[in-house]
């Protein structure tokens, strides 16, 4: 249809930094405006059959509806957020055993939500598109820095800007982000008394949040995982007598994870 077509070229030539929620979205169920909505007020639609081979599990639904309501010149439109949100319970359990459960916490993270907007995309003026869109950004920007920060990220930053093509065709706008994980470090008992203590160093972390139009509504995916592998080697003195050596290698992939990370928001629908 030539109005989801106009739609359409509208997302693409905007760039959508950062406009997503993902696990912070908090949820009130509601009614909006009260006109017909563009598309059921349901979630995203998964890869389930990935998340399932990868061992993620689902950590949480979340719902806002509306978002906002709020008008837009001549046009007064409501938004709704249905979020989905997933870790890597594998990876998790992994990092846990190698450090004898003293690595522990969420290392990769997925979500993905849709966006309805009442009245439809397709059905905005032109002269309003900008405004709503802004007023989605900065809403769901701020809600997935304060979620990277709420997981004891530090040093979060927004690196750069990207296209990618997801699976149903369409083009995604997509915000690459930096971060860091303050990793505390490692204790291993020696003696009754006496232990070998690794410090600890910033991880990195890198995500991305994708953005792009289907079937009437905004689509939103991304997530976050470790961007480098920790590897130490610490030579400790515990007496006079006795030098020990530890080797810590957790042995993470960075690049594989991006590539999973990618493949689940570009099966997202």
């Amino acid at each position: 249809m030539s109005g989801q077509d106009d739609a359409t070229h509208r997302i693409k030539r905007r760039t959508y930094l950062g406009a997503a929620a993902s696990a912070g979205l908090a949820g009130l169920a509601g009614c909006s405006s009260g006109s017909t909505a563009s598309a059921a007020r349901g979630p995203p639609k998964v890869p389930q059959s990935k998340l399932d081979d990868g061992g993620w599990k689902k950590i949480d639904e979340q719902t806002q509806d509306p978002a906002f309501e709020k008008s837009f010149g001549p046009v007064t439109v409501s938004a709704a957020f249905r979020t989905l949100v997933y870790e890597d319970a594998a990876l998790a359990a992994e990092l846990k055993e190698k450090t004898l459960g003293q690595a522990e916490g969420q290392f990769s993270m997925f979500f993905a939500s849709r966006v309805t907007l009442d009245p439809s995309l397709a059905s905005i003026p032109d002269a309003a598109l900008d405004p709503v869109v802004e007023q989605v950004e900065k809403q769901a920007r701020a809600q997935f820095e304060s979620q990277l920060e709420s997981a004891g990220l530090v040093d979060i930053e927004q690196a750069s800007d990207s296209e990618m093509t997801v699976e149903t065709g369409e083009t995604a706008k997509v915000t690459n982000y930096t971060a860091a994980f303050p990793f505390e470090g490692i204790s291993f008992p020696l003696t009754d008394e006496k232990s070998i203590e690794v410090e600890g160093k910033k991880l990195g972390v890198t995500g991305l949040l994708a953005v792009w139009e289907h079937d009437g509504s905004i689509l939103i995916a991304g997530g976050a995982h470790p961007g480098e592998n920790l590897a130490l080697d610490v030579t400790k003195s515990p007496t006079e007598a006795i030098e020990v050596s530890v080797d810590v290698d957790l042995g993470l992939t960075p690049d594989e994870y991006s590539a999973e990370l990618e493949g689940l928001v570009k099966a997202t629908e």
